[in-house]
């Protein structure tokens, strides 16, 4: 049984009621911030270097300096994720501007302030969707250019997102894609895309969050033999593929049956889907790209 919720914040581990952010942080008053969600399964952590290497880069770029080192990253990760009890899990980091000192408006000054909670891992399509696939509609939402805010920033400003997620929601579909302002593909609010056409494994090469899933799926297909182009892909690549999923580190590949009401052509979910998946899984299961979370 998972141990009752504990969050580090700032070097202390405390209850999760206890753990409070000041109304005074630009992270919750502007979502100044980023974040990172790494994935435990069978008591493994998966690709956490890679997790950590992406943080690093987020923070970096948005001149966020906590001042830790590799190994004190990794500590507290793991530890959080060990006292949480929980084998199979999602650990979330957030780190945030931090608030001013009293009598500077200079953003430099701020301290940032660290986050990390583990809570049960999540599937973020439901297990008949997992089987069945879900309904995806582009959104007339268009997706951050490069020019303004890269999409490589894993920030967590996420109202564009969820805008996006709520607008599916109501005109009934299970999720959202965007395209670019140039009108290309790039990706869902949580996931990155896939598309497989006469076999073939298409994944939008420009504006999107650099997926530790999604890399793991490319590299899959090359160890499975499956073709691959990382390639500019437009809305019409999506409605005549044979096959379209979207991936995460919440539930890996989960297939789409339509995509604007256009239904995709191969059974749901198709063969290059299930052969990724499974694959996946089967990594996973063999604790491949795993950090031990608990002592054997």
């Amino acid at each position: 049984m998972a141990n009752p919720p504990e969050v580090y914040v700032n070097g202390r581990y405390l209850a999760a009621g206890e753990a409070h952010v000041s109304f005074f942080d630009w992270g919750l008053q502007f979502g100044d911030g980023v974040y990172e969600v790494i994935s435990t399964w069978r008591g493994a952590m998966f690709r956490l270097d890679d997790h950590l290497d992406r943080l690093d880069a987020s923070m970096h770029a948005a001149r966020l300096s906590p001042g830790w080192s590799r190994a004190q990253w990794r500590e507290a990760v793991l530890e959080t994720t060990r006292r949480s009890g929980l084998r199979e899990a999602g650990t979330r980091i957030i780190v945030t501007r931090g608030a001013q000192p009293p009598g500077t408006s200079d953003l430099r000054a701020c301290t940032p302030n660290v986050f990390i909670a583990a809570s049960p891992y999540l599937f973020i399509g439901s297990e008949e969707q997992r089987a069945n696939g879900i309904r995806l509609m582009v959104s007339h939402q268009r997706g951050m250019s490069g020019n303004s805010l890269d999409p490589r920033y894993k920030h967590i400003s996420r109202l564009q997102y969820n805008l996006a997620r709520i607008e599916a929601a109501e005109a009934g579909y299970d999720d959202a894609v965007w395209l670019s302002p140039e009108g290309l593909v790039q990706e869902a609010p949580r996931s990155n895309l896939f598309a497989v056409r006469n076999g073939v494994l298409l994944t939008p090469a420009e504006g999107v969050l650099s997926g530790i899933t999604r890399m793991t799926f490319c590299e899959l297909a090359r160890e499975l033999g499956i073709a691959l182009e990382i390639r500019a892909l437009g809305a019409f690549d999506l409605f005549v593929a044979d096959e379209v999923f979207t991936c995460s580190t919440s539930g890996a590949a989960l297939p789409v049956r339509e995509v604007s009401g256009r239904p995709v052509r191969h059974a749901v979910p198709g063969p290059v889907t299930q052969r990724l998946q499974e694959a996946y899984w089967r990594i996973r299961a063999e604790g491949r790209h795993g950090t031990p979370v608990f002592d054997a």
